[in-house]
């Protein structure tokens, strides 16, 4: 939620932007793909990972919805993304006869917190 806005993702794959205090849609689009795991809002920006390992990374703002970026990281992805500091931790997976999971850490070493 932000400034009166609450910011969700279907399972069916579609980001949604409703009115907090009233519940009224105020904008619904298709990312594509189902959805497991859970969007992460980190100041003005949303990461949803769909369940086929493609990332969108979209604006926080009633005004519409605009999307800034689409990243494919894995085959599968049922764990929400968690967000660190300037990093992001995915938990993925590659399908096959032996499925394996795989972490992963997005973001510059150099941006480090000590």
């Amino acid at each position: 939620m932000k400034d009166g806005h609450f910011y969700a993702v279907l399972d069916a794959g579609f980001a949604i932007c409703l009115k907090s205090d009233t519940g009224v849609q105020v904008w619904k689009e298709k990312l594509g793909g189902e959805f497991y795991s859970s969007p992460v809002m980190v100041g003005d920006r949303i990461y949803a990972t769909n369940l086929r390992g493609k990332t969108f990374v979209y604006e926080a703002t009633p005004a519409r919805f605009k999307l800034l970026a689409e990243n494919q990281l894995s085959d599968e992805v049922f764990a929400t993304p968690s967000i660190c500091g300037s990093r992001i931790y995915l938990r993925v997976a590659q399908r096959g006869e032996n499925r394996q999971e795989f972490p992963y850490c997005i973001g510059n070493a150099a941006s480090q917190t000590r």
